[in-house]
């Protein structure tokens, strides 16, 4: 359990410097609105994710664990020359493990793998500073950019746990700002494409809600269908079937989500590990996301974006069972910037209790042997596994209401 320990130390640690730095926010955003947007990011991300890295895996030594070796297997394979799916197994997109072996390719070692998903993670930040840039003054965007990196559910599950979830928002976003500045439907729609093959699976959960809003739909249609086609002529007859590996994950039971909390109150009848609730949980999260985005059909496309991904993913992540905590790091940069009312405290308690319990959950949870709750007895035969169910119950009802601040209300509408 040292690995817990470590987690909720560094976690409990960062709420409290973030705390501090609440107490002078106005003054920290008006030096911040004299600083330079470009030095201001390097040097906050230099300080919170590059030294962290190399006191954790240089100074001190310490070797990588969990995902990290994974992800190290994927990479490895990819970067000599080895076909995903056919050679190597792999639950993501196709590109993936080959982006990593470019990495790789500086310094064959599982720390680059953390070092990439360092560096991903300072992209997709400068680039949220862009997408934000027209709702807040440039002090206080920088001031949450340090926020962010200061989160336990950003730093740990980055540095420590070197999860790739914030690449989906990157993909989405850049999509955006490149139409912005080319304002071609077609470069949209191929970097959307190009964020599905990068990623994960669940990425094209999102293109569902950005279709029915799309104006120019065949515009947007075409380019993505010419680059799905291709890909499948190429990966067909080099693997056949097996490049649905991914779908896989979709029968991986974890926890905490919805039904790993209701199954023991009755009694392991409701089919846990069952087809049906992975399309059950599809049918929720993009439904309420679609529905997020017709109603806010005429808002800025930026406002509607940010909300609509935090109610796609977050309502994933506790309805999917296959799910778990980590999966914050998808949704926590629109989240940080735009819906958390950084004035209210209770909004705050509830938003840094959320971090610390979806960075710990997981690592606790799998030293406990996963376990699977099949009567109320269960849940309480023991003070540490009443304590993983009580962890798992706090983060569904909390995952719940971020979901329920995201969501359009008919007077905002």
């Amino acid at each position: 359990m040292n690995i817990v320990l470590a987690k909720l130390g560094i976690s409990l640690l960062c709420v409290l410097v973030i705390v501090f730095l609440l107490f002078f926010k106005n003054r920290l955003i008006t030096w911040l609105d004299r600083k330079s947007v470009e030095k201001t990011l390097l040097i906050s991300w230099t300080i919170l994710r590059l030294l962290p890295f190399l006191a954790i895996y240089i100074v001190a030594g310490m070797e990588t664990t969990s995902d990290v070796n994974g992800f190290w297997d994927e990479g490895s394979k990819a970067s000599l020359g080895q076909v995903v799916y056919r050679d190597f197994w792999s639950p993501y997109s196709p590109l993936y493990p080959y982006f990593l072996g470019i990495w790789l390719k500086f310094w064959f070692n599982a720390k680059m793998i953390v070092l990439t998903m360092a560096a991903m993670d300072g992209v997709a930040l400068l680039l949220s500073y862009h997408f934000f840039r027209a709702f807040q003054s440039k002090g206080r965007l920088l001031f949450l950019s340090i926020i962010y990196l200061l989160l336990p559910g950003s730093l740990v599950l980055c540095i420590v746990g070197a999860q790739e979830d914030v690449w989906m928002w990157l993909f989405v976003i850049l999509a955006y700002l490149v139409r912005e500045r080319t304002l071609r439907v077609e470069w949209y729609a191929v970097i959307l494409a190009i964020g599905l093959l990068m990623t994960k699976a669940i990425f094209v959960l999102i293109l569902v809600p950005l279709f029915l809003i799309e104006k120019e739909k065949m515009r947007f249609l075409i380019p993505m269908v010419l680059i799905g086609i291709a890909s499948l002529a190429i990966l067909y007859p080099l693997v056949g079937w097996e490049f649905t590996q991914p779908l896989d994950e979709a029968q991986t039971l974890r926890a905490p989500n919805i039904p790993s909390i209701i199954n023991p109150l009755f009694h392991n009848a409701i089919g846990v590990g069952e087809k049906f609730w992975n399309w059950i949980g599809l049918v929720l999260s993009v439904g309420l996301a679609t529905l997020a985005a017709w109603r806010m059909r005429h808002s800025d496309f930026r406002i509607m974006l940010s909300r609509v991904w935090i109610i796609l993913y977050a309502t994933m992540m506790i309805v999917q069972q296959s799910a778990y905590s980590n999966y914050i790091f998808l949704f926590l940069l629109p989240l940080v910037f735009y819906t958390i009312d950084w004035k209210n405290k209770v909004q705050l308690t509830l938003f840094f209790a959320y971090n610390v319990l979806c960075v710990v959950h997981p690592s606790f949870w799998w030293r406990l042997g996963m376990p699977c709750y099949l009567t109320p007895s269960d849940t309480s035969a023991s003070s540490d596994l009443l304590l993983d169910y009580s962890m798992q119950v706090s983060i569904v009802v909390l995952t719940g209401y971020f979901i329920w601040l995201a969501f359009p209300k008919s007077k905002e509408v």
